[in-house]
């Protein structure tokens, strides 16, 4: 079945971060032995670049576009429809349970994490915003007092990590109303893509709010997990048995 498969943004800058995207996989593989995966890899250091595991039904893009970070699985998930929705992931989060991601099918798009509105670097937020077309349709009742971009802070929620369910035809309207891409020579570092988080959530709850009850698939990140939680902690736990969630989410800094 082509109904869905995972697209994973990955960097690898030492021997630690090149566990992360072969333990994401290997997690994956264990609920998802059949459905495809596609890493789109930022500048990797090829030095520490290794495949732990032989991997079936793996694409691998290496992106010319340096830094884009977040921005990369949804740039090349418009190029190429591997499948019908694509479960959009870091390489540093990690599967302990099967999702049932059939249920979500016919959705047009889903967070996996969400977060309150913030006013964290607006006025770099608004910058990457206004490379879009159609931006008066996101920000017509901005008010910089009480919202970050957009829409009234009762009305959009962040997307935390730009990590989704999402449809590949609402990718494809999404483009074709805002020219998403246009963000891909706007956003060039960290805390660019820092913004991409106020800036897809705020897409996301405009283009179908059919989803502001809901708001995210796994809930605030807020309070799902502890905030920072690292990959030592996460080691540490998983020898324990003490993994705090069934999908979790380790912090690198990269």
């Amino acid at each position: 079945m082509n109904d869905f498969g995972f697209i994973i943004t990955r960097h690898v800058n030492s021997e630690k971060t090149n566990k992360y995207w072969n333990h994401c996989i290997k997690c994956l593989r264990t609920f998802y032995p059949l459905k495809q995966i596609v890493i789109i890899d930022d500048n990797s250091n090829p030095l520490f670049l290794k495949e732990e595991f032989d991997y079936n039904n793996l694409t691998i893009i290496n992106s010319e576009f340096k830094g884009r970070g977040e921005l990369l699985p949804y740039y090349y998930y418009l190029k190429n429809k591997w499948f019908e929705n694509a479960v959009i992931l870091h390489d540093s989060t990690f599967f302990h349970r099967r999702v049932n991601f059939e249920q979500l099918i016919g959705t047009k798009v889903l967070p996996l994490w969400f977060f309150h509105p913030d006013k964290e670097n607006i006025h770099n937020t608004l910058r990457i915003m206004y490379s879009l077309k159609n931006t008066f349709q996101l920000n017509s009742n901005i008010s910089l007092d009480i919202t970050a971009i957009g829409l009234s802070h009762l009305k959009w929620y962040g997307c935390f990590g730009v990590q989704s369910f999402i449809n590949h035809n609402f990718l494809l309207y999404l483009e074709q109303k805002y020219n998403i891409t246009n963000m891909i020579s706007q956003v060039v570092c960290r805390t660019d893509r820092c913004c991409l988080e106020r800036i897809f959530g705020c897409l996301f709850f405009t283009e179908n709010p059919s989803i502001h009850n809901k708001k995210s698939l796994l809930g605030d990140i807020m309070k799902y997990q502890k905030w920072g939680y690292t990959f030592e902690e996460y080691e540490k736990d998983l020898k324990t048995n003490k993994v705090p969630k069934y999908i979790v989410k380790v912090w690198t800094g990269r």
